[in-house]
C-alpha cells in the first residue's frame, strides 16, 4: 500500500492537487489548519499553515511549501515556474515577521518541504546546505517527501481501524484490473460502500469521505498514468452520489462534513474534466471520429456507447451552468462578466458545441435502439434549452429522431424497445420482427415518445408532433406511455440506488398541448422534487447525475421556467 500511495503523490501536480491532499491529511493527524490554499493572492511562500503537535512532542506552527513530483536542481533554485527556494526564502523574509498570526508567534516553527517525489541526487547536497545554514533557535526545516507522506496517510488516513485491510485489498484490485473498467468499478463501488457505511455522524461522514476521496485520487492518478480514465469516471460519479447521500443530512456549507463533501465534489470535476478534455472534444469535430473508436462492426455497441458519452458529456454541462447561475447570483454582472464568469461561459459554450458536432458526426445518435436511451437525450435536450443558438439544431436532431424511430418501426427495423441488456438487442436485430405479439411486447412500455412528444411542443415542431400523435395513436395502442417523477421517497434513494423509488404517470397525452398542460399539472403535484437536499441546498445537478448513473428520466422540473413561458 505504502508503494501505491508513494507513487500516486509523485504524479500529483501542486495546484489543486497535492496541496488539496496536505489539509486532509494535517486535520486527521489533529492539526489546527489555519491557511489552506489560495488562488489569486500573494502567498509569500506559503501554501499551508497548520498548528499542532507531532508524535506528542511540542506545540509548533508548520509552514508548508508545496511543490509536485521530485524536487531537481530546476525545481530546487533553476528557472522552473515558482522554484522552491524562493519560496522558502519568501517565508523567513515576510511571512514570519509580518504575516503569522499573533497568538502563533511565540511557537517553534517549522518550515516543510513538500513534494511527492524524492530530492534528486544533483539537488541533496544544495538543500542540506541551506537547512543547516537558516536552522535557528526557533526555526527548522523539514522534509516531507513522497515516502514521508504516504507513511502518514497510512497511519492517518488508511489505519486498520478506519480502512480495514479487506478494504485496502479492494483498492488494490481496483487499481490492477483498470484494463478492465467493469471490474475495476465493481471493486470500487464495493469499497466506496465499505468506506461510507460505517459513517453516522458529521464526524465520521467527514472523515469517510476524506478517506473516500484519496481513494477515488489514487485510481485517478494511476488511470492518469495508464491513459484509460473509465475506470476513474464511473468511480467518481458513484463516490460523488454515496458521499452526498451521506453527508446531505449535515451538509451547511461550512462544517467539516461540507468541506469533505466539497473536496470529493472538486475531485469529481476535475476527473470528468479530464476525461472530457482527453478523450471526447479532441474528436467530436471528425466525420464518424468517436463511432471509430469504439472499435467495433456492430453497430449495436457503436450506439450504446455513444449514447452513453452523449449523457457524460451533457452531465458535465449541467454542471458548467449549475456553477455558472450561482455566480450571477453570488456576483451580478452589472458593467460587465468577472473573470470566472467568462471563464465558465467559454466552458459551458465549448461544452454544448461538443454536443452539437457529436450528433452532427455520428448519425447513429439519430436512431435510439433502447427505450431508456431517452435520459440521454432529454439530458442533452435540457441542457441546449438554455442557449437560443442551438434551437436550429435541437429542432433538427428532434425531427430526425422522430422520422427514423418511426420509419424503423414501420420497416421492422432497430426501433427503439424496452430491453437494455446487449443480448437481448441483439437478439432483437436478428429476430423476426414481423411478429406482432413480438413487437407489442418489447414496446409495451416507453418513456421516449412523450419526451420527443414534449420537446417537440416547446420547439414549436408542429408537423413533427402531429406525425407523432398520430403514430402513437394507429401504432402504439398497446404501449404504456408514460413519464417518471420523483416522490417522497426519492430522497432517501436517488443518491445510493438502495431502492426503486419515484412515481410513474400513465396516459400521457401525445398532442403538444395537451403534453405541456399535463406535465405541469404533474410537475406541480411533485413537489417532492423541490424537497430533495440537492435542490434545497443549491446542488441540483446532482440529481441529474443520479439520473444518469442509475438510469432515471430527467424531471421535467428542470423545464418549469420554459414550460411556463411557453403557456403565456
Amino acid at each position: 500500500m505504502k508503494l501505491i500511495l508513494k507513487q500516486y503523490l509523485a504524479s500529483l501536480k501542486e495546484r489543486s492537487e497535492l496541496d488539496a491532499v496536505l489539509p486532509d491529511l494535517l486535520s486527521s493527524m489533529g492539526m489546527n489548519v489555519f491557511i489552506s490554499p489560495t488562488r489569486g493572492f500573494q502567498e509569500y511562500g506559503v501554501d499551508i499553515a497548520a498548528v499542532g503537535r507531532m508524535n506528542g512532542g511540542d506545540e509548533k506552527v508548520y509552514l508548508f511549501s508545496v511543490k509536485s513530483g521530485n524536487l531537481t536542481r530546476e525545481t530546487w533554485n533553476g528557472n522552473a515556474d515558482q522554484a522552491l527556494r524562493p519560496s522558502l526564502d519568501q517565508i523567513q523574509d515576510s511571512f514570519i515577521s509580518s504575516r503569522l498570526p499573533p497568538e502563533h508567534r511565540d511557537k517553534p516553527i517549522v518550515i516543510c518541504l513538500c513534494f511527492g517525489g524524492d530530492i534528486s541526487t544533483g539537488s541533496r547536497q544544495d538543500v542540506s546546505s541551506y537547512e543547516q545554514r537558516y536552522t535557528r533557535d526557533n526555526i527548522a526545516f523539514e522534509e516531507w517527501n513522497g515516502d514521508k507522506l504516504s507513511e502518514l496517510i497510512q497511519q492517518h488516513l488508511f489505519k486498520e481501524e478506519l480502512l480495514p485491510s479487506a478494504s485496502q485489498a479492494l483498492l488494490r484490485k481496483s487499481l490492477a484490473l483498470l484494463d478492465d473498467p467493469e471490474s475495476s468499478t465493481k471493486h470500487f463501488f464495493i469499497l466506496a460502500h465499505k468506506v461510507l457505511e460505517v459513517a453516522n455522524s458529521a464526524e465520521s461522514v467527514a472523515s469517510s469521505i476524506t478517506r473516500l476521496n484519496v481513494c477515488l485520487w489514487v485510481l485517478f492518478s494511476w488511470c492518469r498514468e495508464e491513459e484509460n480514465l473509465e475506470s476513474a469516471y464511473l468511480s467518481a460519479e458513484r463516490a460523488l452520489l454515496l458521499a452526498w447521500d451521506k453527508a446531505k443530512d449535515y451538509y451547511t456549507g461550512r462544517n467539516k462534513a461540507s468541506k469533505a463533501f466539497d473536496s470529493i465534489l472538486d475531485t469529481y470535476h476535475q476527473i470528468t474534466d479530464c476525461y472530457v478534455d482527453q478523450c471526447l472534444i479532441p474528436y467530436v469535430g471528425l466525420k464518424y471520429g468517436l463511432s471509430y473508436a469504439v472499435h467495433s462492426p456492430c453497430s449495436i455497441d457503436v450506439n450504446i456507447k455513444l449514447f452513453d458519452v452523449l449523457g457524460r458529456l451533457s452531465v458535465k454541462g449541467h454542471w458548467i451552468l449549475e456553477l455558472l447561475s450561482k455566480s450571477y447570483t453570488v456576483n451580478p454582472p452589472i458593467e460587465r462578466e468577472s473573470e470566472e464568469q467568462l471563464a465558465l461561459s467559454k466552458r459551458l459554450k465549448e461544452i454544448t458545441n461538443a454536443i452539437n458536432l457529436l450528433v452532427i458526426n455520428n448519425p447513429i445518435l439519430l436512431s435510439p435502439y433502447k427505450d431508456s436511451q431517452a435520459i440521454d437525450i432529454g439530458l442533452a435536450l435540457t441542457l441546449l434549452s438554455h442557449n437560443s443558438d442551438f434551437d436550429a439544431f435541437a429542432s433538427s436532431w428532434l425531427s430526425e429522431i422522430i422520422n427514423r424511430s418511426i420509419f424503423a418501426f414501420e420497416c421492422n427495423g432497430m426501433y427503439p424497445i424496452v430491453l437494455n441488456s446487449y443480448d437481448k438487442l441483439l437478439e432483437h436485430r436478428n429476430k423476426d420482427k414481423v411478429d406482432e405479439r413480438y413487437k407489442q411486447k418489447v414496446t409495451n412500455g416507453s418513456v421516449l415518445y412523450p419526451l420527443l412528444a414534449v420537446f417537440c411542443a416547446l420547439y414549436k415542431l408542429d408537423s413533427e408532433n402531429q406525425e407523432l400523435e398520430s403514430f402513437a395513436k394507429d401504432k402504439l395502442a398497446h404501449t404504456t406511455l408514460q413519464y417518471w417523477y420523483p416522490n417522497k421517497y426519492s430522497e432517501q434513494r436517488m443518491y445510493s440506488n438502495s431502492e426503486l423509488h419515484g412515481a410513474a404517470t400513465t396516459n400521457f397525452p401525445m398532442n403538444g398541448v395537451l403534453a405541456l398542460e399535463y406535465i405541469v399539472k404533474e410537475c406541480k403535484n411533485a413537489d417532492a422534487f423541490e424537497k430533495m437536499s440537492a435542490v434545497t441546498t443549491g446542488k441540483p445537478a446532482l440529481v441529474l447525475t443520479a439520473c444518469r448513473c442509475y438510469r432515471y428520466p430527467v424531471p421535467f422540473h428542470f423545464l418549469e421556467g420554459w414550460l411556463e413561458a411557453s403557456r403565456s
